[in-house]
């Protein structure tokens, strides 16, 4: 059969009408998608995934995300946007705190009334005990004055008036190095004699200063009472031992600032060594074996002097009062109101606290360890089952638990601190 024969020009103008189609098809094809892309054109970036998951277009006037502030929890502070946990957590602690203070209000009022107690507090111990800071917190309390309005102390603000907290507060050391021209260090090196002297006239300040009506403490230094006119002086006050480990003291000590870097220890933070210590070469150098031995041995002969002089001793390097010095100023305003006579909540305290730490020991299926659990309680000044709670791996390492007795204590101890 023959093929019929298409003519050339056919051939050749066919081609050319199928291409405009084809051209304006997808002119029109390319128009419409600019159009959709100038709708959306970021949510298109957005939206692209390389996952095989199907995606689901959403409208295009919906916005990708919501704007303005996110929607307040219920219940929550509407003052500082946090969640009712964080602002109960808040107001536990203002109540604590407000509670510790009037307790130190209420007792200085006391001794303001009996004129044969002693108005002035001398802290005693060795360097890197924390003894100003404890100082410091227990001045606090002493001093606090409650506001007219019942505003706590943790919520009072800068813009009122509030009544203002007074308190004297003094460090040897640091008044020493005020009579000196050179470092109290290099004056004890090159004369003893006169660093002894000047310190004695320091404390003799501090003893004859007239504070009125408000509260003073001195933080004496750690080998004054070396000198016998220094604990004579010291013994007419109330003198409280702030007592840590020997093992303790040498490490905070013999601390050695680090040399570049871009993180700094404060200086608030770096605690000097003895005089003595620094005058044996012990400076620095924490792993001085030989160095530490001789400190310790000194230190021992210390402590017996502050044993002997001291009326009231607080451990200062257990972990709640190491990071927060006003909860030893709680153990304190308890002691020093039993040590004067004036313990008449302190009594309904202990009773409270056994019958509370009796039940909490029951519920851990740990009754038998209630006289030792008593006694922890009483050595570290702890009141509350809160406060056992917050220093639970202390207490259960003074009373020698076993593994199971102990992860028995630790989930009786998180059930308390979930209450809390």
């Amino acid at each position: 059969m023959e093929v019929p024969q298409v003519p050339f020009a056919f051939l050749r103008h066919r081609p050319q009408r199928c291409t405009r189609v084809l051209a304006l098809s997808l002119l029109v094809s390319g128009a419409l998608q600019c159009q959709h892309w100038t709708f959306l054109p970021l949510r298109s970036a957005l939206t692209r995934t390389t996952t095989s998951s199907p995606l689901v277009e959403q409208a295009r006037w919906s916005p990708v995300k919501l704007r303005g502030p996110q929607p307040m929890r219920v219940e929550a502070d509407p003052v500082n946007n946090v969640s009712p946990e964080v602002s109960a957590k808040g107001e536990y602690y203002a109540r604590k705190y407000e509670d510790i203070y009037v307790a130190g209000y209420k007792l200085w009022e006391e001794i303001k009334k009996n004129p044969k107690l002693p108005r002035k507090v001398y802290f005693i111990g060795t360097n890197g005990n924390n003894a100003k800071k404890i100082a410091q917190a227990l001045m606090e309390a002493l001093a606090y004055i409650p506001a007219p309005d019942g505003t706590m102390m943790m919520r009072r603000k800068g813009t009122e008036d509030y009544p203002e907290i007074v308190y004297g507060i003094a460090v040897s050391d640091e008044e020493l190095a005020r009579k000196t021209s050179i470092s109290a260090v290099d004056l004890y090196m090159d004369d003893e004699k006169e660093y002894r002297r000047l310190e004695l006239e320091a404390i003799k300040e501090f003893a004859e200063e007239d504070y009125g009506d408000i509260p003073a403490a001195l933080v004496v230094g750690e080998s004054a009472l070396d000198t016998p006119e220094v604990a004579e002086i010291v013994s007419k006050g109330l003198v409280i031992w702030c007592d840590a480990d020997m093992e303790w003291t040498w490490s905070k000590t013999q601390y050695q600032q680090a040399t570049g870097g871009f993180f700094v220890r404060s200086g608030g933070d770096v605690v000097r060594p003895p005089v003595w210590a620094i005058a044996n070469g012990w400076d620095g150098d924490v792993d001085d074996a030989e160095g530490k031995l001789e400190y310790l041995e000194i230190l021992e002969g210390h402590r017996k002097t502050y044993e002997k002089l001291a009326h009231l001793r607080i451990r200062t390097d257990i972990t709640s009062v190491a990071e927060n010095p006003t909860w030893g100023a709680e153990r304190l305003t308890r002691a020093i109101a039993e040590h004067f006579g004036i313990a008449g909540e302190a009594v309904v305290e202990e009773e409270i606290l056994e019958n509370d730490l009796s039940k909490f020991l029951e519920g851990a299926r740990l009754a038998k360890y209630l006289q030792p659990a008593l006694a922890w309680c009483n050595e570290q000044g702890a009141a509350t089952i809160e406060e056992l709670v917050e220093n639970v791996d202390d207490f259960s390492e003074s009373l020698g638990l076993k593994p199971l007795e102990k992860k028995r204590l630790v989930k009786a101890a998180e059930s308390v601190a979930a209450a809390m």
